[in-house]
């Protein structure tokens, strides 16, 4: 397995150890890391045209992200799928080994192997996410990625394809969290324009910046500019309109013209229990109740910045 370092990314030469086949699951090649004029990953093999993510895994890693658990199978609370009593080992299918040694290059082993979760390891100091429990009670877990999304994202991006619909599954996810109209996208943009902070001031939402980083995404110029001009027409989710007035449009925000405005239908449920959740989260922040931590670092501040 060989690869090349390119500062925070990492470009595949070769092929790898790829994990047990599994039925429906095939393999193309892998992502070269390239981006597009907007800095946004290009055109996945075989992906839909607006799946793009602007971090790799590596990227990822380097910057900080699930608490410092997420490649440790018995990192974190247990679930309900994989209890301790039937897997003394953690969760099945949790290693590093089928990935590039060189995306875990100069990132330090408790930054991804952690036994119990620290915002020390987040990019921005805070704490964003349900635990292994809520993503298996809200029914986001499938046996084939038994940690969920970034799990799921890690492969993709090495090229397995899955023929039986989860592909498609984890990428509307994304795409109503991070895509084009995105409501956590849209929300930190919102958030931005309400306090007049700068698109990558960190202080701006530092919980949604951190959930969004899960979802392989940071706020760019291009992308904060591009949804100004949709925020200011239309509001954003999550942001009382009225925190809004002095940044909307004469008129106001107008009604959606389809329901991909707040994600889809069948993801309402999750959508307000997740703004509920990181609502207070943020609240928490503010008071400097995250388990003592300083003000959020700046961008400058994180892994791999």
């Amino acid at each position: 397995m060989a690869g090349k370092v390119h500062g925070n990314s990492w470009t595949c030469t070769c092929n790898f150890a790829s994990p047990p086949a599994q039925s429906a699951m095939r393999w193309v090649k892998c992502h070269a890391g390239t981006r597009d004029a907007r800095g946004h990953l290009t055109q996945f093999a075989g992906g839909p045209a607006d799946f793009r993510p602007n971090l790799t895994p590596r990227e990822m890693l380097l910057k900080g992200m699930h608490g410092g658990i997420y490649f440790n199978p018995k990192g974190g609370k247990p679930g309900i799928l994989y209890p301790r009593g039937r897997h003394p080992h953690g969760i099945p299918g949790v290693t590093i080994s089928e990935y590039p040694k060189e995306w875990f290059e100069g990132v330090p082993v408790e930054a991804y192997a952690s036994r119990r979760y620290s915002v020390v390891h987040n990019c921005y100091g805070v704490k964003s996410g349900l635990d292994q429990r809520g993503w298996e009670e809200h029914g986001w877990i499938k046996p084939c990625d038994p940690r969920g999304w970034t799990q799921w994202y890690f492969r993709y991006f090495l090229g397995r394809r899955l023929d039986d619909g989860e592909d498609e599954r984890q990428i509307g996810r994304w795409r109503a969290c991070a895509g084009a109209k995105g409501r956590w996208k849209s929300n930190l943009i919102a958030k931005c324009l309400r306090d007049g902070k700068a698109y990558d001031d960190a202080t701006a939402s530092p919980v949604v910046r951190q959930t969004l980083l899960h979802w392989a995404y940071e706020l760019n110029r291009a992308d904060f500019e591009a949804g100004a001009t949709r925020v200011r027409r239309r509001g954003a989710a999550y942001v009382p309109r009225s925190q809004l007035a002095h940044v909307l449009a004469p008129g106001g925000p107008h009604p959606p013209a389809d329901d991909e405005e707040e994600g889809e239908r069948a993801r309402a449920a999750e959508a307000k229990a997740e703004a509920s959740r990181l609502g207070r989260e943020e609240r928490a922040a503010r008071r400097g109740a995250t388990g003592g931590q300083a003000t959020p670092p700046t961008k400058r501040q994180c892994r791999g910045d």
